[in-house]
């Protein structure tokens, strides 16, 4: 049975991925992204599935942003089922000369990375409430743990203290909204990813590995399948779960 999944961040490193192999499966992707460049080039390499595929281009730092993405969706006729929770900006990770984040930058990585999620979670709940049944948020090793500062050259620079803060918040938002949205028979899960390959030095990809337990990073190919999975109905025991897919870095 196919799906109409919700995808915020469609067009990031993750989002990509997402949004090509559900449309592989069959689903219907709405895709939101903060530019419209980047989300156009998103549909050209969907082209031969464009029927399934839909964009909205908003920000969602916005205060009206949610209710607009509701009101688009509402227009379109859909009657969405899945969200995954993926939106981020790289500059709400900036950190000042001494390494320190400003109260702007770790109030809008809060607020992107928790506050939108509860406010897009809880609005589709009140508007699609027949059809509206999980939502997957996009996490990482550092909700869980706190930075390893050996993994850096400059850790001051390279390590915002911000983004591990914001992604705990993310995978206790999770537990909580699990628990307030039993009663509607809406399942909520978090995928926890280790570093993945593509966007950093031999250097920086040599030290990551001696220090995770499988030896290596994770590779785009293993974002896909443990998402697809918590939105399966065969996974329709786990509710509140916080999986780690990360090659056993927080075991350690």
């Amino acid at each position: 049975m196919s799906r109409t999944i919700i995808i915020t961040g469609a067009s990031g490193k993750f989002g990509k991925v997402l949004v090509e192999k559900f449309l592989e499966e069959g689903d219907s992707v709405i895709a939101i992204g903060g530019t419209k460049k980047k989300l156009e080039q998103l549909k050209s390499y969907n082209k031969n599935k464009l029927q399934h595929l839909y964009t909205i281009c908003i920000d969602l730092m916005k205060d009206d942003s949610i209710e607009n993405v509701i009101k688009v969706i509402k227009d379109l006729g859909l009657e969405p089922d899945s969200l995954i929770n993926n939106a981020r900006n790289l500059k709400h990770t900036q950190l000042d000369k001494k390494g320190r984040a400003s109260s702007k930058n770790f109030l809008d990585e809060f607020k992107l990375g928790v506050v939108v999620p509860y406010q897009l979670t809880m609005l589709l709940v009140d508007t699609f409430r027949s059809s509206f049944k999980n939502v997957v948020n996009i996490s990482s090793i550092y909700g869980s743990v706190a930075a390893n500062l050996k993994l850096y050259e400059n850790p001051l620079k390279e390590s915002a203290i911000q983004y591990g803060v914001a992604k705990s918040a993310l995978q206790h938002l999770t537990k909580e909204l699990s628990v307030r949205l039993a009663k509607n028979s809406v399942r909520v899960n978090c995928a926890a990813f280790g570093g993945i390959e593509g966007r950093v030095s031999e250097a920086f990809k040599k030290r990551y590995s001696e220090l995770c337990p499988s030896g290596r990073m994770l590779s785009k190919d293993e974002i896909f399948g443990p998402i697809d999975m918590l939105l399966s109905e065969k996974t329709s025991g786990m509710n509140g779960h916080v999986m780690m897919i990360d090659g056993g870095w927080t075991i350690w």
